[in-house]
């Protein structure tokens, strides 16, 4: 998967308005790195001190997104998977509100 944080996201939404036009300009927002969703719930178990639990099998594809045309114009998202990790980690650990939305991470066909 790639991943970034909301808050990259929403500033290079906000800033790619005056690149509205047509035809339109295309540009994925993401992070440049590819982490698998296994690599991350792993991290994240160690970072709580908990063993992960997987069920089913990994998929040999993935739905991923060439964002370095974002990156090149409004730089590299901080912070990173590992960051966000730590982030997401700590925020549990202290038993930060939860919204319980899916997140849809087992969607395939890019409807989110």
């Amino acid at each position: 998967m790639n991943v970034v944080w909301q808050d990259y996201a929403n500033e290079v939404t906000l800033r790619s308005l005056r690149l509205a036009g047509v035809p339109p300009y295309v540009l994925n927002v993401t992070g440049p790195e590819l982490i698998s969703v296994r690599q991350a719930a792993e991290a994240l178990g160690a970072a709580l001190g908990r063993e992960p639990e997987f069920t089913g099998e990994e998929s040999p594809t993935a739905l991923l997104s060439n964002a370095a045309r974002c990156h090149r114009r409004f730089g590299y998202p901080e912070p990173t998977p590992a960051e966000l990790i730590e982030h997401t980690a700590r925020w549990v650990a202290d038993s930060g509100p939860l919204l319980g939305e899916p997140t849809k991470f087992e969607r395939r066909d890019g409807r989110f």
